[in-house]
């Protein structure tokens, strides 16, 4: 059985993303196993449907089992995103092939560009670019021209070919030996152009919120959309908590936000003065924003605030394998990730008291993140629903 992992935030799962799945199949994946972010996303934001429904439509949509990156990891940079996602998928011990969205479509180039991260000359050029006040992207971008020529640089351009070669470089620092697979991305940026390619996930997101459409997404996506949109479980927003985290912003201090992830070089000083003088949240990522600090790094660490998450928290393996729905072969899977894998599967969340400390600290970070992302939702749910709901299998 050639088992293939796929990363994925599936935001919400669209025409784009069933596309792929039809693509990793033609090159031989019998079985498809897909880590995917929970309530919140890379961006800094809250996920437009909940985790579970967003699991369910991943299998209905052809995957066979969805397994969750932890918060912990999935709010975090390129880098902390890939490393956690990566860890999930080696830890499972049978993936054999890695299929990734990309712009190129070229797997050795990603490749190519992935050792040339790992190269140990690649901090320090790019440090010379970050004293120019240039973002980390972007010196990163410059130090890897001079290093290796705008082949490879090209390749960091791109949203989709950098993380493809975050996850290979993840994988060869964790040993993780899975053979590349680059599938194409076409991609339109909104309606009129969608006649071009697969409308992106930003503007299907925009549409679901400005009209209630859910354009450019299979009909299993569209119902499972209506029905969490008529029970008042969509869309998820998070400037329905936006006084919230400016008064947490507002009472804490320079110490506690330098111990967030991210927060560097006098940036929790620059938070904390926009803090004061922002009365919504576009104002005051717009505030902090620069050259040197892109809008998503701003979000995403004003969500660690909010979430409480800190550097120290955050194990180097995510601890556990955690299933949020199972499709057609998804037990098939399931028995051989419990031959093979070296991580416990988290089936049920009463398991996790048998589980280590650092197991029990990260779902505790997920239940936290689960009460919050509630807050965000047109109607706030009962609380514990992290504990209390059950992932979906499609053979039930």
């Amino acid at each position: 059985m050639q088992i293939t992992g796929i990363i994925a935030e599936y935001n919400p799962f669209h025409d784009g993303h069933a596309y792929h799945l039809s693509r990793t199949r033609a090159h031989g994946a019998d079985t498809v196993v897909a880590v995917m972010s929970g309530n919140f996303v890379q961006r800094g934001e809250a996920a437009i449907l909940p985790k579970f429904a967003r699991a369910e439509a991943a299998v209905r949509g052809g995957v066979d089992l969805v397994l969750e990156l932890p918060v912990y990891w999935a709010t975090g940079s390129a880098q902390r995103f890939a490393e956690g996602a990566v860890s999930v998928l080696r830890q499972c011990g049978c993936i054999q092939m890695l299929s990734f969205g990309s712009e190129c479509g070229d797997a050795s180039l990603v490749a190519e560009t992935a050792r040339a991260l790992a190269d140990p000359s690649l901090p320090s050029a790019t440090q010379r670019f970050l004293h120019e006040g240039m973002s980390y992207p972007a010196a990163r971008q410059k130090a890897a021209e001079e290093l290796y020529g705008e082949r490879v640089a090209s390749l960091l351009r791109e949203p989709n070919d950098t993380l493809a070669a975050e996850y290979l470089y993840a994988a060869a620092r964790q040993g993780a030996s899975f053979a590349p697979l680059a599938v194409r991305r076409t991609c339109a940026h909104d309606a009129d152009e969608a006649k071009a390619g697969f409308l992106s996930a930003g503007a299907i997101r925009e549409r679901m919120r400005a009209d209630g459409g859910c354009p450019a997404c299979p009909e299993t996506t569209q119902e499972i959309w209506r029905s969490a949109a008529a029970q008042k479980q969509a869309p998820a927003d998070l400037a329905r908590l936006e006084r919230a985290i400016l008064l947490r912003l507002r009472t804490t201090d320079a110490d506690a936000l330098r111990l967030l992830p991210d927060v560097s070089e006098g940036l929790e000083n620059r938070i904390l003065d926009a803090a004061k003088q922002a009365s919504t949240l576009a104002e005051l990522y717009d505030l902090v924003r620069s050259k040197r600090y892109p809008h998503a790094r701003v979000r995403r660490i004003v969500l660690a605030s909010l979430l409480g998450t800190y550097v120290s928290d955050i194990p180097p393996d995510v601890p556990y394998l955690r299933p949020l729905a199972i499709g057609q072969r998804g037990e098939e899977v399931l028995r051989e990730i419990r031959r093979c894998g070296s991580a416990p599967i988290l089936s049920r969340t009463s398991q996790i008291a048998e589980l280590p400390e650092t197991a029990q600290r990260v779902f505790r970070a997920e239940c936290r993140a689960g009460e919050v992302y509630a807050m965000t939702l047109p109607a706030v749910p009962a609380a514990g629903a992290e504990l209390s709901t059950r992932m979906f299998s499609l053979n039930s």
